[in-house]
C-alpha cells in the first residue's frame, strides 16, 4: 500500500508540473511535450519488454489512463492567487481538493490497471509500475541538473 501511496504521490507531482501549463503554453512546448512522449513510450515500451502486440493493447489503455488522472488531479494544483495571503480556510479547502484528487486517481489507477492486466500478464503490470517509479526518478532528476530545460 505504501508504493501505491507513494508512486500515487509521484504522479500528482508530475503532474503538476505538466498540467499546469499544458501542452504549448507553459513549461513544455507542444514539440518538447511531444519528445518527452516518446521518451516515456519507448522507456516503458523497454522496460516492460512490450512485444508489439502487447504494445498495441496497453498504450491505448495507458493513455486514456493517463489523461484521466490529468483531469481528476488539474483541479487540486490549481496555483494559489498571489495577491492575499491563504486563509486557514482556504489550505482546508486545497488539502481536501488534493486528498479528494488522491483518492480519485487512485481508484482510477485501480479500474485500469485491472484492464491492463486483462491485455497483458500482471509481470508486465508490475514492470510497469517500476517502470514509472523509475521514469519519474529520471525525469526529476533531469530537472534538478537543468530546471529551465527538463534536459540532462
Amino acid at each position: 500500500m505504501k508504493k501505491i501511496t507513494v508512486l500515487a504521490g509521484m504522479t500528482l507531482f508530475s503532474l503538476s508540473l505538466f498540467a499546469q501549463g499544458g501542452r504549448g503554453d507553459g513549461p513544455l512546448s507542444e514539440e518538447r511535450w511531444k519528445e518527452f512522449e516518446a521518451q516515456k513510450v519507448a522507456f516503458f515500451t523497454r522496460e516492460m519488454e512490450l512485444t508489439p502486440d502487447e504494445a498495441a493493447r496497453f498504450w491505448p489503455l495507458y493513455n486514456e489512463m493517463q489523461a484521466k488522472i490529468r483531469k481528476a488531479a488539474a483541479p487540486a494544483w490549481r496555483p494559489p492567487g498571489k495577491d492575499a495571503p491563504l486563509t486557514e480556510q482556504q489550505a482546508r479547502d486545497r488539502v481536501k481538493a488534493l486528498l479528494d484528487a488522491e483518492e480519485a486517481v487512485l481508484k482510477l489507477r485501480g479500474e485500469y490497471y485491472r484492464r491492463i492486466a486483462s491485455g497483458i500478464s500482471a509481470r508486465k503490470l508490475w514492470l510497469m509500475l517500476d517502470a514509472e517509479r523509475d521514469f519519474h526518478r529520471q525525469l526529476v532528476k533531469r530537472l534538478g541538473k537543468n530546471p529551465g530545460d527538463g534536459r540532462p
